[in-house]
């Protein structure tokens, strides 16, 4: 297997993370076995496995290039068809499918014919491309294509090459790491035909726990979704056997636990293997552990065992869409009632106005120019140490399920999940059911995060029927998007404001009457969520957060939707805590996301990271300025934010402007929490407080690690498009 080494965190600044309190777990195979219970993580283990390069299955192969695997098939002439009214343009059917990121953002997918190598285009049709001969590109938005770019006249080749990057495989602080396109964790991948094995020491009274995962890697439907077998061996006999079906999309993921010889094993060899067509087949979580342990609703307190921790993260979900935030009662019920029983943070602002700049801050503590992201396609760089990989070493079971695209792990956001489930049609729910259940014994964090109330705002038709006579809902988001309007709109300069009239204003109207209905479908989400937290009691000793990554414009300043100027539509946030010893109630003082990490570590018993920036929200009041940022690179208007008290200043994200005290606009959202009077030339505190928080600015805006850049393939780059993240063209690969 190809293991992809990741820069030393050292270098970086960031330390290894530490328990402030220990409890009994084993890291690595040949632990002592009169620890008890301990959990012996496989994937710290030395596996021996055939490498899989130079075999052939489905009429491909497996070749190494610059320390990298490539899946290479050939493309005969007979397999292109020319495209419809456009001369030179040809489409195939894309028959391999890349999985992973190619080193320094090269390109996941190449083409070879005759010595000539094809120029790999993101963004093939947005960008006119098909224009430029010698161009190639995928896509998905007209089943999954491969598209080719030729000059007038030009015949495709006799026979082409294409090659699909694999950089499947990783080590991650001596942990084996695998990363597919929507199921990611800690584990191996184990190819058709290519077992892996390690030898162990087995305690006694234990189980090995684990998840089967499946993922294609070739575009055809019939090798796409076909069936595969994944078999455990130990000491040569078969322990464990299972069948599984590849569903519509391929993918696939079960978790299973087998019982161990119950005197346990001095010197033992596990086997993991699996038939069927290539594919990613993945060994997720492997782990030995105890047979017999509680369950939660009889586990006694202990003060050494760190607490569950829950986070439900709402997209796009702005504060005021709850009536503890202002909003109007009755949209969100479940939600409300949730508030009620809990500690609201009433006065809670995000780090950034789109999900990954956020997200990035929540998992690493720190501002997102720290992490050197401006923009959709700088994924969290691999030196960061984020708060999952904090609690993984406290012993938590760290499991994400997210609607992936942004919040995924080509993004960077995976890092310390043992499992990572992107698949959002298989639905949050159901998902989060298959995690529950998988329960070992150890405390678990579990984040989830939902795209329901994001755009293109779609309803159920329960939610539809109960809000048509509250809501506006008669036209479609699709239709909408076709108006006059928004084709206006879309036609803006980069960095420009649409003149709010009569007409713009109907249609803001209508689409925040549509993104409200989405809202009511997070709230039913999350009553169905809750649910299956209570029905397991992980509700009495653990804690639940619900929070937002940031808001949603309609037009209040000129722009709809977000990854906007930071103004509050798009920066103020819910932020709910409930727990075990956190009283009910309100709390007005200043929060932000940029205490996430803080506050969640602490709950486990760990302290903050020197490099973090926030402070638990349990921590004593203190008087403190809180920061924002837009994180866009497409244009050089893009704003940050400085709150202090009611103070609020609009600036510009670079070093330069930070130092002229250049503003975009100054705000006293005590008087004037709608931003609608700007006083930067009329009073003097919006020029003496930049003044004052300009060294601090120069520090938030200088990367503590090297700047990770993202190449996405044609379907991942039109998933980010559909979610509105595709102004920027992302950097070409080489």
């Amino acid at each position: 297997m190809t293991s992809r080494a990741r820069t030393p965190r050292a270098t970086a600044g960031w330390g290894v993370a530490s328990a402030v309190i220990a409890i009994p777990i084993a890291l690595a195979a040949g632990c002592g076995a009169d620890q008890a219970p301990a959990w012996i993580d496989l994937a710290r283990t030395q596996v021996a496995g055939t490498p899989l390069a130079g075999g052939a299955d489905q009429g491909a192969s497996v070749v190494q290039e610059k320390d990298e695997p490539w899946l290479v098939v050939g493309v005969e002439r007979a397999a292109w068809k020319p495209e419809p009214g456009k001369p030179g343009s040809f489409a195939a059917e894309l028959p391999l499918l890349a999985v992973g990121s190619p080193r320094a953002g090269g390109s996941p997918y190449r083409l070879r014919a005759g010595g000539r190598d094809f120029v790999y285009e993101p963004d093939i049709e947005r960008y006119d491309h098909l224009h430029q001969p010698g161009s190639f590109a995928t896509t998905a938005t007209r089943g999954v294509k491969l598209l080719l770019a030729l000059a007038p006249g030009e015949e495709p080749p006799e026979r082409a090459e294409l090659m699909a990057v694999l950089a499947i495989q990783h080590q991650d602080g001596g942990v084996a790491r695998v990363g597919g396109r929507r199921l990611s964790g800690s584990g191996w991948w184990v190819p058709s035909g290519h077992p892996c094995s390690l030898g162990v020491r087995i305690p006694p009274d234990a189980r090995l726990a684990f998840g089967i995962a499946l993922e294609p890697l070739f575009g055809a439907r019939e090798v796409r979704t076909a069936a595969h077998t994944f078999r455990v061996r130990l000491d040569g006999a078969v322990i464990f056997e299972r069948r599984v079906e590849g569903g519509l999309l391929g993918e696939a993921i079960e978790w299973h636990a087998v019982d161990l010889p119950r005197g346990g094993v001095q010197r033992a060899r596990l086997e993991f293997e699996a038939d069927g067509p290539l594919a990613l087949t993945s060994i997720l979580a492997p782990r030995i552990g105890p047979r017999a342990f509680p369950d939660r609703a009889s586990r006694s307190p202990d003060p050494l065992r760190p607490p569950d921790l829950v986070v439900f993260l709402a997209d796009t979900f702005r504060a005021d869409n709850l009536a503890a935030y202002g909003g109007k009662a009755g949209l969100t019920p479940e939600i409300d009632r949730f508030a009620g029983e809990s500690r609201v943070f009433a006065r809670a602002w995000s780090t950034a106005t789109h999900t990954l700049a956020a997200h990035s801050s929540m998992f690493s503590g720190v501002y997102p120019h720290q992490n050197g992201q401006v923009d959709f396609y700088n994924p969290l760089p691999s030196q960061v140490e984020t708060l999952a990989e904090r609690l993984a070493a406290r012993g938590y079971r760290c499991a994400a399920v997210t609607d992936g695209v942004m919040v995924s792990e080509s993004h960077g956001l995976a890092q310390g999940f043992e499992s990572f489930d992107e698949r959002r049609e298989n639905g949050t729910v159901e998902r989060v059911r298959e995690v529950l259940d998988a329960d070992d014994g150890r405390p678990l964090f579990l984040f989830v995060q939902t795209y329901a109330a994001h755009t293109p705002y779609a309803m159920s038709a329960e939610t539809r029927a109960r809000l048509q006579g509250e809501l506006a809902l008669d036209e479609s988001y699709e239709k909408l998007m076709d108006s006059e309007v928004m084709r206006a709109y879309d036609a803006l300069p980069l960095g420009k404001d649409m003149v709010v009239d009569a007409a713009v204003s109907e249609v803001a109207a209508r689409l925040h009457d549509l993104y409200r209905a989405g809202v009511a479908e997070v709230d039913a989400l999350f009553g169905r969520f809750r649910q299956e937290l209570e029905r397991r009691s992980l509700l009495g000793a653990g804690y639940l957060l619900f929070a937002s990554d940031h808001g949603e414009s309609f037009f209040e300043h000129g722009r709809v939707f977000h990854a906007n100027r930071v103004f509050e539509e798009e920066l103020r946030v819910p932020l709910i805590l409930h727990g075990p010893g956190i009283d009910a109630g309100r709390e007005g003082r200043p929060v932000s996301l940029i205490d996430f990490a803080p506050t969640l570590a602490g709950l486990a018993g760990l302290g903050p990271l020197p490099l973090w920036r926030g402070r638990s929200l349990l921590a004593p009041p203190e008087a403190r300025p809180l920061y924002a940022f837009q994180s866009h690179a497409a244009h050089d208007l893009s704003t940050l934010a400085v709150i202090d008290g009611p103070h609020k200043l609009i600036g510009y994200e670079t070093l330069e402007a930070v130092r002229a005290g250049k503003l975009h606009g100054a705000f006293d959202l005590g008087t004037d929490p709608g931003e609608r009077i700007d006083l930067e030339a009329k009073e003097a505190w919006p020029a003496e407080l930049m003044r004052a928080r300009q060294a601090e600015l120069e520090v938030l805006l200088t990367p503590l690690v090297k700047q990770e850049v993202l190449n996405p393939s044609g379907p991942e780059l039109e998933e980010m498009q559909k979610l509105g993240y595709g102004a920027a063209q992302p950097a070409k690969g080489e």
